[in-house]
């Protein structure tokens, strides 16, 4: 038994990372083509290239729980199409141990892609921005959307946030315990260099009674301008940040008591897309132990194909739409997994 259960592991270890690569692949051409497409005079062709690539291990992740479905159908519907699975059911070998050691090696294959993801993410955003700094367009750079920032008592807004330590068009505003303005700041660019925060054509307005004290200078220099990581997290979408930027920032944004529904959403969604992927191996042993009558191998895949392509799509769609309809965080993750689960077993009773 020890032999064929090697046997089946490594078989559906090879489809799932086959099915991985390959939907990975044709995504990363997608993302190159359209990159290429918004491409202007004074980018470079290898910059894009790489900022691309470095996005893939993200994609790995967000892809897992289709390829888990479409590699196990591929990789066991190979074994029911010659009738192997017969043959070894037939000499004691249940389904439920096809189901244990397919989940064992789903479970490692997310544990391997979930590590490496989790402390591969701050080394891979560091050199994209160190790649978006160099550019001498704007084109792959941070969005040129206004930031607001709160930082206890100060209300701060970015213009343009062109990397983690450059910052043009800052605004902070300084309140007292009453509520009113104490203070309006204003600076063309602030720069972070050795751990300070250069203001550069600073004008700041300070209100008193009963006058207004006007200070100006080419240069103003702050130790901190707010939370250390908060510009990396404004400017990342929250579903690429890892597991413990995510706890981070949302610990801050409770503490100023801003919205953070988002941020939870995005961290309970990385959380659940393990299981996501397990509940989808799960659903694809059904189709493997069809009978050959109702369709051939072929006809698995593609229906395993659409079942991944419609679940997908609405994981995403209930992912968006927990922010705007503010579901529960936690609910919004769990109920795929949940779902799928349910399908799967209903299915396993088919198919007996």
């Amino acid at each position: 038994m020890k032999t064929l259960d090697i046997y089946l592991a490594r078989a559906v270890l090879i489809g799932v990372m086959v099915a991985l690569l390959i939907i990975c692949a044709v995504d990363w051409l997608g993302d190159l083509f359209y990159e290429v497409g918004r491409m202007s005079a004074g980018d470079k062709f290898s910059d894009v290239l790489v900022l691309t690539l470095l996005d893939i291990p993200h994609k790995l992740f967000e892809f897992l729980p289709s390829s888990m479905l479409i590699g196990t159908l591929f990789s066991l519907g190979q074994f029911a199409a010659t009738s192997e699975l017969v043959a070894v059911g037939a000499g004691g070998y249940s389904r439920l141990r096809v189901g244990i050691i397919s989940s064992i090696v789903g479970l490692l294959i997310t544990l391997m892609i979930s590590i490496f993801i989790e402390y591969y993410m701050p080394y891979g955003e560091r050199i994209s921005l160190s790649l978006k700094q160099g550019s001498d367009e704007n084109v792959l750079l941070a969005s040129d959307e206004s930031y607001w920032v709160r930082d206890q008592s100060r209300f701060i807004r970015v213009g343009q946030a062109v990397s983690q330590d450059l910052l043009n068009d800052v605004e902070i505003y300084q309140f007292n315990d009453a509520g009113e303005v104490q203070t309006i700041s204003q600076a063309q660019s602030a720069i972070q260099q050795q751990g300070a925060w250069q203001l550069q054509n600073y004008r700041s307005s300070h209100f008193a009674e009963n006058k207004v004290a006007v200070e100006n200078a080419d240069n103003f220099t702050v130790q901190t301008l707010f939370f250390s990581n908060l510009l990396q997290s404004v400017s990342s979408d929250p579903f690429k940040m890892s597991v413990q930027r995510l706890y981070e920032y949302i610990y801050y944004l409770e503490q100023n008591h801003l919205d953070s529904r988002e941020y939870k959403v995005a961290l309970f969604k990385r959380i659940a897309v393990p299981f996501v992927g397990l509940s989808m191996l799960l659903l694809a042993l059904p189709l493997v132990f069809r009978p050959r009558q109702l369709g051939g191998a072929g006809q698995r895949l593609l229906i395993g194909i659409v079942i991944a392509l419609v679940v997908y799509i609405i994981v995403e769609a209930i992912t968006n739409g927990a922010v705007v309809y503010q579901f529960a965080p936690i609910m919004v993750a769990f109920l795929p997994v949940i779902i799928i689960l349910i399908c799967a077993v209903a299915a396993f009773r088919f198919t007996r």
